[in-house]
């Protein structure tokens, strides 16, 4: 079996942190080329929304902010480390944000898997660790003859996977001894604890030493098993009134049994982990406090160990109800309690303040005070969040928090004081907060903390109504995805011809740039403008999908080259039809084209992101490109309404306008909806539906428009 201090591993304890996803409509999706409303990109995080920041912030991940608390207690550098390849599911993060899984990947990489490991994954393969520490126990054992020795090896890699053939021959009394560990540990698999229990305390008295401790300290895992074995269901359920007192008692005795016996023994480490779990199956609530306080003082923050911590206390601890309560009570686990506190700060902050009262009174806060005796700057750093979130007097704040941008990225903890006070510049309006800004992002880790700060600047910039500043040459705001939304919100047509040519940023921006100008000169009728951009498209470039240029997915612009142009009604080339446009916009081909267009690359349902409508939001500012989307439907109407429009072109308008409802009865060709009520108002009644039908059927019966549409929906 494999012998580990840590006791996350069992199905009954994972926790799975759900991402974003889109909302859906009547099969309408909402639609965006790049960045979902996933996450919300500002600095501020008032309350838990699945992503955390490189910041100690409230809306954290739990153990986000353990990680960066324990980073501050400890510094220790990020050399060498590198953002890892994004996942389908977090790719929309940037480097600006990060989720639990993001930041394990990153400063712990797991090890890469080949193609035959991938494979034999399914099949049943013993502990690695709990096979070596096997082997080489019996290769150190000079009592062992060489033929056990190969036997029982051969046996080891069958234990736990499966009926064992225990009829091997054996020369030596101490082979013997071997084989019976071997019984006892596949009756621990075997969940037949009675049998594994007798069978390592006959081993007691082993002559193999490692045999007679490994035997000494089982008796800790198989009460620990058997306490759970009635708490937690075939599917992972955790049931606490399934929990066997008895063999929580007996865990206990056994291990005080095994650090008496055996102090400087192999398995200490484990032992003293496996203490936690007691504590947590006893409820000794208080006592898990006090050990993981301990351990969040002297686990190395380097190592995977660190990571383990923090889910554990985040399960096995902080997920209790009454945890908050308890941490209070105690008062001698300082780094819990800002934990704590920290989420007891959570809240809704709305444009004129917060929408409900903070959970944290500041009269609690305070009289924490002598709890952080000896974390003077974390306090300090609490009292001004708590007082930020709350909405309270930006002074204050600025007060609490000095200026320091000497080196403001040393820890996690002083990046964080540091995004507070810019925050809190921002919000009162100092006229100090670029140059603040800049200062911190030239101090800034260049592992999520600069593109944070670089986020910063770039919203005070959008906010000043200087979106030049961010993309000048030589400019601080270097982060790719930063500068890819506000190129799809609010970026005027010069910034955007000026990115798409730029050679010294990456392609993937440029592409966006380029899209983003093409998508709006079409929709915005630019079509002069349109003939003279669409140069800027390379001849190799992409026409996949209009629905995910995330991370370096990508970007579709070669649709406006070399999309699809026409499936029936005679359209040439779509910068043929941009040109007829510029010349006379109320050409009804051209405009019918255009229309075709947009259904046959997919552009109905699609807009450029749609960032949050908070004033601190990036992209949320007014459009800097002229004029108003133009729908397909809006094409359609117009025609309609002209009655010098006859013959086919009328009737492929009317057919057109009829099946925009096809299949499901709204409009599809009213762009992507965020609300039923606005998927509503975009729909025209039913009985216009029926009046297009039935013109199109009256008056143009032999086009082949009138013969292909048999329904109205």
């Amino acid at each position: 079996m494999s012998i580990r201090a840590s006791w996350l591993n069992s199905k009954s304890m994972r926790l799975t942190i759900a991402g974003g996803a889109l909302l859906g409509l009547a099969g309408t999706a909402l639609a965006c080329a790049d960045v979902t409303d996933y996450p919300i990109w500002r600095l501020a995080a008032p309350a838990f929304d699945d992503v955390s920041r490189p910041a100690i912030a409230p809306g954290n991940d739990t153990r986000v902010n353990l990680i960066w608390l324990m980073r501050s207690l400890r510094p220790v550098s990020d050399a060498g480390m590198a953002y890892r390849k994004p996942d389908w599911d977090n790719k929309e993060l940037g480097h600006t944000f990060l989720t639990w899984k993001v930041l394990r990947a990153t400063f712990w990489p797991p090890p890469e898997q080949d193609d035959a490991a991938e494979s034999a994954s399914g099949t049943c393969t013993p502990p690695a660790d709990a096979v070596a520490a096997f082997t080489a126990a019996m290769a150190g054992d000079g009592a062992l003859p060489a033929g056990d020795r190969a036997a029982l090896a051969a046996l080891r890699g069958k234990v736990g996977c499966g009926t064992v053939d225990w009829a091997v021959p054996l020369s030596s009394a101490r082979g013997r001894e071997y084989l019976a560990y071997l019984q006892a540990t596949a009756a621990f698999y075997d969940q037949d604890w009675q049998i594994a229990r007798d069978g390592f305390a006959g081993l007691a008295k082993a002559r193999s030493p490692w045999i007679a401790e490994t035997a000494a300290y089982m008796p800790i895992r198989i009460a620990l098993r058997a306490a759970l074995a009635r708490a937690v269901d075939k599917y992972g359920n955790y049931d606490a009134s399934g929990i066997d007192a008895a063999q929580v008692a007996a865990a206990r005795a056994a291990i005080a049994g095994y650090l008496k016996a055996w102090p400087h023994g192999r398995y200490v480490a484990s032992a003293q982990g496996l203490m936690r779990r007691v504590m947590w199956l006893s409820g000794d609530r208080a006592g898990l406090a006090q050990a993981y306080e301990h351990l969040l003082a002297t686990t190395p923050v380097d190592s995977e160990e660190a990571a383990d911590l923090a889910e554990e206390i985040d399960l096995k601890l902080l997920a209790d109800d009454k945890a908050d309560a308890m941490l209070r009570q105690v008062g001698d686990t300082p780094l819990l309690l800002a934990i704590s506190d920290l989420r007891g700060m959570r809240v809704q902050i709305g444009e004129a303040g917060p929408a409900k009262p903070m959970p944290l009174a500041d009269a609690d806060l305070a009289g924490q005070a002598p709890a952080f005796g000896a974390h003077g700057d974390l306090y300090g750093f609490l009292r001004a969040t708590r007082a930020f979130y709350a909405g309270e007097a930006m002074p204050g704040v600025l007060a609490a928090i000095p200026e320091d941008l000497r080196a403001p990225g040393a820890t996690p903890l002083a990046f964080s004081r540091q995004v507070l006070r810019g925050m809190a510049m921002a919000k009162a309006g100092d006229a100090g907060e670029a140059r603040f800004w800049t200062g911190l992002i030239a101090g800034a880790r260049p592992l999520f903390q600069r593109p944070f700060a670089e986020l910063a600047l770039a919203v005070h910039w959008q906010q000043a109504g200087r979106l030049d500043r961010v993309f000048a040459a030589g400019s601080p705001v270097e982060d790719q995805t930063t500068r890819e939304i506000l190129l799809q919100t609010i970026a005027p047509p010069a910034i955007l011809r000026a990115e798409a040519t730029d050679a010294t940023r990456p392609g993937h921006e440029r592409d966006i740039a380029r899209f983003t100008l093409l998508y709006k000169d079409l929709s915005r009728q630019a079509y002069a403008d349109f003939g003279r951009d669409v140069a800027l498209v390379p001849g190799e470039a992409s026409t996949g999908s209009i629905y995910d240029f995330a991370g370096d997915d990508p970007v579709a612009v070669g649709l406006f080259t070399h999309g699809k142009w026409a499936d029936g009604y005679a359209c040439p080339a779509l910068a043929v039809t941009a040109a007829t446009l510029a010349r006379d916009p109320q050409d009804v081909g051209a405009r019918l084209c255009l229309g075709d267009f947009w259904r046959l690359n997919g552009f109905d349902t699609f807009s450029l992101i749609d960032t949050d409508k908070g004033a601190d939001t990036l992209g949320h500012r007014p459009d800097r490109f002229p004029g108003m989307p133009l729908r397909r439907d809006a094409i359609y109407a117009a025609i309609l309404a002209d009655p010098r429009v006859r013959g086919d072109e009328r009737a492929y308008a009317l057919y057109r306008s009829v099946m925009c409802y096809a299949p499901g009865g709204y409009n599809e060709c009213a762009g992507p909806f965020d609300t039923a009520t606005a998927m509503n108002a975009a729909s025209v009644p039913k009985p216009q539906r029926q009046a297009w039908y039935l013109e199109l059927k009256k008056r143009y019966p032999a086009s082949p428009w009138a013969k292909a549409l048999h329904y109205f929906w």
